[in-house]
């Protein structure tokens, strides 16, 4: 009798022990699915935050030089990160040497501003540029803007 009723508590703690191990299983593994979706939705952040700052000049036909030179700034400030993807600013409709705004040092990036603040054959308006709906596009695998492509209205 007394041996039945020693074997019954061992088996009563093993099969505890079993309830355990499978609990403590289950909780591991939900607890990795939090933290994977806990790391997606940083990352998605992440993303959104730093595209917003270019967003924001999308399809717009006000920009003035002073927004190309920002969107310029922002693109070389990123592109200095080691191993992100670059961005490339693209100006159309303006002297070839000022195509690719991302690539232009300070003095040239000088001279540009010179040139296209003001036009000075049409009273001295403001030069405005367009940044197109279909003017931003994206990398595919980060999902951060890659390209930017503004024009200069006539």
């Amino acid at each position: 009798m007394e041996n039945a009723s020693k074997a019954l508590i061992i088996t009563a703690e093993i099969l505890i022990g079993v309830l355990l191990l499978t609990l403590m299983f289950f909780a591991f593994r939900a607890i990795q699915g939090f933290s994977s979706a806990v790391e997606y939705n940083i990352e998605t952040n992440n993303v959104n935050e730093f595209n917003a700052r270019f967003e924001k000049f999308r399809n717009r036909n006000d920009l003035t030089i002073q927004d190309v030179v920002t969107i310029r700034n922002l693109a070389r400030e990123y592109n200095k990160q080691i191993g992100q993807v670059e961005i490339t600013v693209t100006v159309l409709k303006v002297d070839a040497r000022y195509k690719n705004a991302h690539d232009f040092g300070d003095n040239l990036l000088y001279e540009f501003i010179k040139q296209y603040s003001n036009d000075s054959n049409n009273n001295n308006q403001i030069i405005r540029f367009q940044c197109a709906k279909d003017g931003m596009q994206y990398d595919k695998t980060t999902g951060k803007i890659s390209q930017i492509i503004l024009k200069k209205l006539d």
